[in-house]
């Protein structure tokens, strides 16, 4: 490795005269910079830079040239340095000798150039060329192929980097971009072209492969490269991606390329995520199908399509409804009901779902509030909410959550919150800060779909949990497998001895609310009482007092 031969500012003054020191010091810094980074003797950046300034770019050699465009690649340092020559025509005559030489409007409107070109050019978070660029370059390749030459577009999408976003913060996440661009690069070393395309997608460009396996080969050098993970400030980052793959001849538009990989990579998402896809004809059908889903999903809010519906929650020992599990549905103009299996995995893909639960948690406590106003009862009734993974890696969610009680006036001991066991596990620190702040404002918290993850007992006791929800799958063979019926009884005992009480979702039959009530279960919902009613039906319902089977 060669090292910079630093050297005084008096002699790069001689260099280039009339220049006051703190611009002296500034060109000097870049030519610093950009010696180390090439490995060239400072003396010949500082004569390069000289001849920029004294009006003789078009005296340099090719090899000078190609230096000044590197040493002006870092957009804030160039602009750092028109800010200081601005400043040194406009404040005082110490740049009279450069003003003589070759003018100051011309150089800055040079080094403006240079500035917006780099932009234009390059991505300003990972250095990579910009889509304008990388476009530009496809379309030349495709045409000046020969006929039967394949080309290939491959589009890297990283899963699930919005959570990234979430739980670590954004400038983590700009941090891991520049880390997977450094990662692309460096292992795949023969490739003519890759790109930052958007937040979390990357395109790489693939010119005279000899048939599709190579582009294949490519996207699992790419799936190994992740394979490691991401280190932050000692803490390990795993990431995946999933890939999409077109391939065309000079015959293919460019875009039509690109537009291809995009069916091909949400093939792959829709499949699980981690792995490549090839696109096909029917890809299409089913990317456009998704596109047009996309862009309804982000209107559906603005339009008011998304609706509640609610699951009574009954008292096993009373048969009363002791309140109900909000559940959203989107009422779609065209499609009709949408379950949200549909949409809510869509949601998390775009970033939504916090959104969405935000006006999940407000419609329900509002509407909870009226109907205690409207059918007062003792114990008061209680409205359960499902947050999302995404959702509770949030820091600021209890903030949120006083702010929706406070804005609904419904107390906060009404308000149940319900949580995968999953979702604490992949973050457990943070997971019982999150819980322990939701407590201290006094709401309830349960663990939904208990016995389905990988939470561990060991750790179950100390987070501060009311109820544990069990998962409908065991409840649905409750009455014919032994086994499942000694799973529910051990997770009643557990509940006991934690000091919790149990919830029994999916009830569908009279003999499976029987083996429930003689394990002493204290509650239960399912369709054996009601299916998720709309506000209209769930009101009706209330006034009754009681659900007709208990």
């Amino acid at each position: 490795m060669v090292e910079p031969n630093v050297e005084s500012n008096s002699q790069f003054s001689e260099e280039v005269r009339g220049f006051s020191p703190e611009l002296d010091s500034e060109l000097d810094d870049i030519a610093s910079a950009v010696s180390y980074e090439l490995r060239t003797p400072l003396t010949s950046i500082r004569a390069a830079l000289g001849l920029l300034l004294t009006g003789m770019l078009g005296t340099l050699p090719e090899k000078g040239q190609r230096m000044l465009e590197i040493a002006f690649s870092n957009t804030e340092r160039l602009m750092r340095l028109v800010d200081v020559l601005e400043s040194d025509v406009e404040t005082d005559g110490e740049f009279t000798a450069f003003h003589q030489l070759s003018g100051s409007e011309p150089l800055l409107h040079q080094l403006a150039a240079l500035s917006w070109q780099q932009k234009l050019c390059n991505d300003e978070l990972t250095a990579l060329p910009t889509p304008m660029v990388f476009m530009r370059q496809l379309r030349q390749a495709i045409a000046i192929a020969q006929a039967d030459q394949t080309l290939a577009i491959l589009l890297v999408d990283v899963d699930r980097f919005n959570v990234i976003n979430d739980s670590l913060g954004r400038e983590v996440g700009d941090q891991l971009l520049r880390a997977i661009a450094q990662r692309l690069i460096l292992n795949l070393p023969l490739v003519q072209a890759i790109t930052h395309l958007r937040e979390d997608e990357f395109g790489i460009f693939l010119e005279q492969i000899e048939d599709t396996n190579e582009a294949i080969a490519v996207a699992e050098k790419i799936q190994q490269a992740f394979a490691s993970p991401f280190n932050f400030n000692g803490q390990d980052v795993f990431l995946s991606v999933s890939i999409g793959i077109a391939t065309g001849t000079k015959h293919d538009q460019s875009e039509n390329l690109l537009h291809n990989a995009y069916s091909a990579v949400y093939q792959a998402k829709a499949l699980g995520k981690a792995r490549y896809e090839l696109f096909d004809a029917e890809l299409r059908v089913k990317a456009s199908s998704r596109l047009r889903l996309e862009t309804d999903l982000r209107l559906a809010l603005a339009r008011q399509e998304f609706q509640l519906y609610y699951q009574p929650i009954v008292a096993v020992a009373t048969g009363k409804i002791s309140g109900f599990e909000a559940l959203i549905r989107w009422r779609h103009p065209q499609r009709g009901l949408v379950t949200p299996t549909k949409f809510i995995p869509l949601a998390e893909e775009m970033g939504l779902v916090s959104l969405i639960s935000q006006w999940v948690l407000h419609q329900a406590c509002s509407q909870l509030h009226q109907w205690q106003q409207q059918f007062p009862s003792q114990p008061p009734l209680t409205i359960s909410v499902n947050l999302s993974a995404q959702q509770f890696s949030k820091s600021d969610l209890p903030e949120q959550v006083q702010q929706i009680l406070q804005e609904t006036g419904l107390d906060s001991q009404s308000l149940k919150i319900e949580i995968t066991e999953s979702a604490i596990m992949h973050s457990l620190e943070t997971a019982t800060a999150v819980l322990e702040q939701l407590k201290a404002l006094g709401v309830q918290l349960y663990v939904d779909d208990f016995g389905t993850g990988y939470s561990s007992l060991a750790y179950l006791h100390r987070l501060p949990i009311d109820k544990l929800k069990i998962d409908r799958s065991f409840i649905t063979r409750i009455d014919s497998e032994g086994e499942q019926l000694e799973i529910v009884r051990a997770i009643v005992k557990l509940a006991w001895n934690l000091g919790m009480d149990v919830i029994a979702e999916g009830v569908e039959t009279a003999s499976q609310l029987a083996q429930l009530k003689a394990l002493r279960c204290e509650y239960v919902q399912g369709f054996f009482f009601s299916k998720p009613l709309d506000r209209t039906m769930a009101e009706a319902l209330l006034r009754q007092g009681l659900v007709i089977r208990a």
